[in-house]
This record gives structure tokens, sequence and C-alpha cells, in this order.
């Protein structure tokens, strides 16, 4: 089904349940002893129905496509609350104030009083037409419905963000250009008959059977995720001269045993410093602190810049953008990151509370 097939087929839906739900009041009216079509279009059409019809319409939509969305999903709480207020006035200045009021029945028989002992019956008059508790019912169903639908496709959305994001870095987990330096590493550590080889072996190892091991779950362990961030820093060591200066700090170490966090979640920022800041060439300085408290982390990444080729400055940019969309499916509220891009540095901070 095409996208234009789907838009229709969305407005016949939205059509049909809105004739439906509109008609309610004319097979509950108990003036009428037969419904017929002719007889539902002719309720609705009856100023007070039409009037309200059109107030309930508007009123689920204001808050479909800008009430819930722009003000309640964004914890803008007050001017929702107003929103909220105000429409339900409307309502009423609608069905008190504009509407005329409820038709009288016919003015008694005399004979009908001679009978009744001289007392008229009670006049059905005073009160607007449709001023009952069935219409405010179905005020309360379109705000409710309109509500609990937003929610759900809130909802919708935020899982297929979050599996989308969860695919690319699955796709990501291990840099090709990585793998392939670190091999060359192991390669060369082995022509010499180093004893670092089989150190670097078991790093690579692990670091492999965390991402295949560790990917698809929600949450990990806190101290398998730093693992993985010191076995990657260690083997980037042992490629890199002696001119990148490379400096990895954890403050607060033991800290992190009873933490949980998702994968992959710090590396991208560690992986941008080595693919911003080192050339075999220059100078290169990364920085890297990891603060852990009771109840926070704080990581802390900075480099100098380099010249970097532009497919891997495009991949930079797209890792720590898919991060951003991370922290914020998964820690809404908890985060705070700032990133610095300076014309000679590049520095990352991130705050996450547990």
């Amino acid at each position: 089904m095409t996208l234009k097939q789907r838009r229709l087929l969305t407005i016949i839906i939205h059509v049909v349940c809105w004739l439906i739900f509109l008609s309610l009041p004319a097979f509950l009216n108990p003036r009428r002893s037969g419904i017929s079509i002719a007889g539902i279009f002719e309720d609705l059409w009856e100023a007070s129905r039409r009037y309200n019809a059109l107030l309930l319409i508007a009123v689920f939509y204001f808050n479909y496509y800008f009430a819930i969305p722009q003000l309640y999903l964004q914890h803008k709480y007050p001017p929702w609350i107003a929103s909220l207020v105000g429409c339900f006035t409307i309502f009423c200045i609608l069905n008190y104030a504009i509407l005329p009021l409820q038709e009288t029945l016919p003015p008694p028989d005399m004979n009908d009083m001679a009978q009744g002992g001289g007392q008229a019956p009670l006049s059905h008059g005073g009160r607007p037409r449709l001023l009952s508790g069935f219409n405010l019912f179905m005020f309360i169903i379109v705000d409710a419905s309109s509500f609990a639908l937003c929610l759900y496709e809130q909802l919708q959305q935020t899982k297929k963000q979050m599996l989308n994001t969860q695919i690319s870095f699955l796709k990501a987990q291990i840099n090709p250009h990585f793998l392939f330096n670190t091999l060359n590493s192991i390669y060369s550590l082995t022509l010499t008959k180093s004893d670092r080889a089989p150190d670097v072996v078991v790093k690579l190892s692990g670091m492999m059977r965390y991402a295949v091991s560790e990917a698809n779950q929600g949450y990990v362990a806190l101290s398998k995720e730093l693992s993985y961030i010191s076995n990657y820093i260690e083997l980037q060591r042992l490629r890199l001269s002696d001119k990148v200066k490379i400096r990895y700090e954890i403050t607060g170490a033991g800290k992190e045993e009873d933490k949980r966090i998702a994968p992959f979640l710090l590396i991208p920022f560690v992986e941008n410093a080595f693919k911003y800041g080192v050339n075999s060439s220059d100078d290169s300085d990364i920085l890297i602190q990891i603060y852990l408290h009771e109840n926070d982390l704080h990581l802390y990444v900075y480099n100098f810049k380099v010249y970097i080729r532009p497919d891997i400055d495009k991949g930079t940019s797209l890792g720590i953008n898919t991060t951003r969309q991370r922290l914020n499916l998964l820690y809404p509220g908890k985060h705070i990151i700032t990133v610095r891009d300076g014309d000679k540095d590049f520095a990352v901070s991130l705050n996450i509370t547990f």
C-alpha cells in the first residue's frame, strides 16, 4: 500500500468513526420511536447538534496535533491544563449561553388539568436541548480518546526509533578500520615473537565477545562497558606512535559494580576522539576522563583536531548524532550532554544519572 493510499484510508476511517460517534444521541433519543438514515442526518443537522459536533471535532484534533504533543509530552503542564480548561469553558458557553433553550411541551389540555386536580404537568423547558449528562459524556470521551490515541502513537514511534538506533549501533559496534589495524598489530607482534601478543589477542577477544553477547540486551553491567573502553584504548596505544599523547583516567573505581548502562553508549565519544585527534605526522593530545559517583557517571573527552578524511568525518558525525538519539530515548531527563566544537579542538561532556 502506497503512502497516498494509507493516508486516504486513514481519512476514511476517521470520517466513519466520527459519523458513528456523533450519531449516538440520535439512537438514544427517547423522542424517536424509530431510527432511519434520514432521521440520523436530520438529527445531526439540527443547530445545537451541528455546533456541538463541530466543537467536539475541533477539540479532538486540537488535542491530538497540538496540546498533547507540543504541551503535555514536552512537560509544559501549566499551558496544557490551561488548554483543557479553555476547551471545557467553550463547551459550557456554547451549551449554556448560545444554543436555544430546549423546546417545551405543548400547553396542557384543560380537561387534563381538571382531571389532575388543576395542576399543569411540569415543563421540560428552561435548559439547553443538548446540555445533558450524555452530551458532557461525549465531550469527556473525545478528550480522553485524543489523549490515549496520541500517547499510543508516540509509544509506537519511540519503539520504532529505538529499534532503528539499535540496528545502527549493531552494525557499527566494531569499526572495520580499527579491527584491521589491530589485526595488523597482532601480526607484527607475532613476527617479532613479542610477549605482548597473547595479551593483545585476549583484549580483542574480550571486545568481540562483548559485542556479540551483550549488544542485544537493553542494559549491561557498567563494568563491562568500561572494560570494553579500556581494551579499545589499549589496542589503540599499540598501533600509535609516541607523538600521540593519550591520557585515560577513571575516578571512583569500584562504584560501577552494582550499576547498569545501555551497551555501546560511551564508546562512540571515545572513538570520535581517535578519529578526529590522531595523525601520524602531528603531535596529538587525547584526554578521556570518567568520574563515577554514587548515582551518576560523568564522561569527559577532549582532543586536538587534525586532518581527517571526509568519509571518516561523516561516519563520526553520524555516530555522535545516533548516540544523542539513544540518550534521549533511554535517559530522558536523566542526562546532560555538552559538545564544544572549536576550530582547533573538540570536547564532549556527558553526565548520566542512573
